[in-house]
């Protein structure tokens, strides 16, 4: 008969195995035994090593002939060695039993560890019986388990490097092929136990254990890195904890200690010690032990320090290429390197931090707390440097800033030829701002590098053509002595645009040649080759002329009016090359003609609804011949009038309603007309009609409130605009409705309020011409009831 094997349940040697042993600390393993073998009674000088599944137990028969056997399991025990054995348990199960009717009578036995595989004759002697293996368990078992705690724990406290178990069937039933069967081979459960390692790396606040250690700080963070033996790889090890005990060096009896929560190992474990318990100047001691569930290790050597917390007052700094708070022009210059001493008046300083953006470099103390260091400014003008000085524990000062004026070494470099176009040569003088300088050092925008010997003043000139518009030359000056100076930089734009200019309309904001006059403007080139300009005014549609032989063109052109005006002008080579705009305003000189009005004044009120008023149009002083006027109020059509004798004119204008789009206010536009077809800028008048709103009164209904819903009242309309027979009027701008004024021009409406809160009534007055007046809007609150 066969069963399930352990092939899916059994993992290879080394693994974990979830058993029924209670969690605790130790790692569990699933051991396979370094060797299998079995014995055959029939074959009593013969041993049988294997490495398959499973092995004969006790009497089988093959090919009709009886053999008995007996199986023996050897295990490695050298991994345990000064371990605690916690728990194991042997595990195997049956491939095939004879007879399921019969008791399993399969015992184990510890026998000594043969050297060799034995044979039925050369059997090791049996030492202790280990147990009946799953006495009552159903046949045939696919799983069995026997426990042998004690005997693993024996054998590695005995020291054995192996421990051998025998499998066989009891006493007389091992001849008996009905009690035989083929076990599976075992492993073993295994649950060990090391004591963790003594901690190492003791640590204070990040700095390690070593003689004559210095913190900063009255709570250090002490940590201790703690391993444990028991770890199988990739998983974390053993869960451990780490007790810290610390003390006053010279009061040993005031020890103090602190256990951690559980870590996974290998870990490091920090511990603060707690405010107001240490002192500056005093000396304390730690040391750090750890355990597991089961063991611990022994206390790790101690760590001594003693605690600074002074700081050291803040450096002083000085230097004699770069003097503090020297003020223009300096001294040095960009990339020349001076000398600048640190000086702390602490006794215990270790060095300096430095740097212009940030402490970024650091410089150790020499004798006397000093350190030297050389820096080489960037570029000329105001510099500094901050300096820290830093103690031996660790404790930083205050920062010093240095300040000192770094003086400005580049050449200057003078223009020969500024005007100069494209692809022409001009001369660039280098004149130096250091003594007994000998050479230049100089590019032209990035291109390959130059050198140009100085003459007896430290001067040199040098030819460049440039070829695009915008440059940089790159200068440096260079002495006798190696010493290079700071870079000039010099920068300059080559024009390419044309030169605009016009006798009639100056580009300089003043007025010129009055709006209507005819006038011109000619353009000259800033590039060879000139054929064409491009141009447009006032940002419209551009025009294309021609350039002379000599390159330049001239147009002519007629603003319609006096404001602001702009022109823009590119010119463009025969190859198509173009160049930069320019872009001019001018300001044509206004001969907008005069208005007057008595009845509408200008930028102010007057007049009203029907009312009348007569506007007089004149000249501009400068303006002769005027024949007649273009003028027009506000969209309505553009009308003429005739120009009396003397050149003036005047229209009548009535308003038929009150316009509240603008607010009632009007802008008439006028422009003169001279017998030579000229038509001037134009004059803009702007007045405001007066509204002569109604007046509207209640005794019942205001803005402030009062009233409730349902209750009547009356409103009393009364006419500002003079013939005003009835008032057209509508609440919450709703529908219009009509009311007939009296002889007095008044008139009265009732009204009942339908909903609390906010209410409007607008009202204006009408005369029997279908004048208009302005509206009034009055404004109703209704109190909730």
């Amino acid at each position: 008969m066969t069963t399930i094997g352990l092939a899916g349940l059994l993992a290879a040697s080394g693994a974990l195995v979830v058993t029924a042993a209670p969690a605790s600390a130790g790692v569990t393993r699933y051991v396979l035994p370094t060797s299998v073998s079995y014995t055959d009674a029939r074959q009593p000088t013969v041993a049988f090593p294997t490495t398959a599944a499973d092995v004969p137990v006790g009497t089988w028969q093959a090919d009709g002939v009886k053999h008995t056997s007996r199986a023996y399991f050897t295990f490695d025990l050298t991994p345990y060695r000064g371990k605690e054995v916690i728990f194991a348990q042997v595990v195997t199960g049956e491939s095939s039993v004879t007879d399921c009717t019969k008791p399993r009578e399969l015992e184990l036995w510890r026998t000594d560890t043969p050297a060799a595989p034995p044979t039925w004759n050369t059997a090791p002697a049996v030492r202790e019986k280990v147990g009946d293996v799953g006495p009552t368990a159903p046949c045939p078992a696919g799983y069995l388990e026997l426990g042998v705690t004690e005997v693993f724990r024996q054998a590695v406290a005995d020291g054995r490097d192996s421990l051998t178990l025998m499998a066989r069937i009891a006493g007389d039933h091992e001849g008996n092929k009905h009690f035989g069967r083929r076990m599976e081979k075992p492993g073993v459960s295994l649950q060990a136990n090391g004591a963790p390692d003594v901690p190492g790396k003791l640590s204070v606040s990040g700095r390690a254990c070593a003689d004559g250690l210095l913190v900063g700080t009255t709570t250090p963070v002490l940590t201790a890195e703690v391993t444990d033996p028991d770890r199988l790889e990739p998983y974390a090890g053993d869960q451990v904890r780490a007790t810290f005990a610390w003390w006053p060096v010279d009061r040993p009896a005031e020890r103090t200690e602190w256990t951690s929560s559980v870590w996974y190992a290998p870990a490091t474990i920090p511990y603060t010690l707690p405010g107001g318990l240490l002192v500056d100047g005093g000396t304390y001691a730690f040391a750090v032990r750890a355990a597991d569930e089961h063991a611990a290790s022994g206390w790790s050597p101690e760590c001594r320090f003693t605690v600074d917390t002074v700081r050291p007052p803040a450096p002083t700094v000085a230097s004699a290429d770069y003097p503090a708070d020297s003020g223009y022009p300096g001294h040095g210059g960009p990339g020349i390197a001076g000398d600048f001493t640190f000086t702390s008046a602490a006794d215990d300083v270790a060095g300096f931090w430095y740097g212009r953006s940030g402490l970024t470099t650091y410089a150790a103390a020499g004798p006397g707390g000093t350190a030297t260091v050389s820096y080489a400014p960037e570029r000329y003008g105001p510099d500094w440097l901050y300096v820290q000085a830093v103690d031996r524990t660790g404790n930083p000062s205050p920062q010093t800033r240095y300040e000192f004026w770094v003086r400005n070494t580049a050449p200057t470099v003078t223009d020969g030829n500024p005007d100069g176009w494209l692809g022409q040569p001009r001369e660039l003088t280098f004149a130096p701002n250091m003594t007994d300088v000998v050479e230049y050092v100089w590019s032209l925008n990035d291109g390959t590098q130059r050198t140009v010997a100085a003459d007896a003043a430290g001067a040199a000139t040098v030819t460049v053509t440039p070829t695009v518009v915008r440059n940089t030359v790159h200068v440096r000056s260079r002495t006798r002595d190696g010493v290079l100076s700071g870079d000039a930089g010099f920068t300059f734009s080559v024009r390419t645009a044309p030169f605009v200019t016009s006798e009639d309309w100056p580009f300089d904001g003043t007025p010129g040649a009055p709006a209507g006059t005819e006038g011109s403007f000619t353009f000259k080139p800033a590039m060879a080759d000139v054929t064409e300009y491009v141009y447009a005014f006032d940002y419209g549609d551009p025009h294309t002329v021609a350039a002379g032989a000599d390159g330049s063109a001239t147009i002519s052109y007629t603003p319609a009016d006096a404001s602001h005006h702009t022109i823009e002008v590119f010119s463009r080579t025969s190859a198509g090359v173009e160049s930069d705009p320019i872009g001019l305003a001018f300001y044509p000189a206004s001969v907008a003609p005069t208005v007057a009005s008595e009845a509408y004044p200008r930028n102010m009120t007057g007049g009203g609804p029907g009312v009348p008023g007569t506007f007089t149009f004149a000249p501009h002083p400068s303006v002769t011949g005027v024949t007649s006027y273009v003028y027009q109020f506000r969209d309505e059509p553009e009308q003429t009038v005739a120009a009396n004798a003397d050149g003036t004119a005047s229209v009548e204008w009535t308003p038929s309603a009150y316009d509240n789009t603008y607010g009632g206010w009007v802008e008439l536009r006028v422009r003169a007309r001279t017998a030579a077809g000229v038509t001037t800028d134009a004059q803009y008048y702007s007045f405001r009609v007066d509204p002569q709103s109604p007046l509207v009164t209640s005794d019942v209904f205001g803005w402030q409130g009062g009233a409730v819903v349902g209750q009547t009242g009356e409103f009393v309309f009364t006419a500002q605009l003079p013939g005003t027979t009835e008032f057209v009027y509508s609440f919450d701008d709703g529908a219009e409705v009509t009311v007939a004024a009296d002889a007095a021009g008044t008139a009265r409406v009732s009204w009942a309020a339908d909903s609390p809160y906010g209410h409007s009534l607008t009202v204006r007055s009408r005369t029997a011409a279908g004048i208009v007046s302005g509206p009034t809007y009055y404004s109703i609150f209704i109190d909730p009831s």
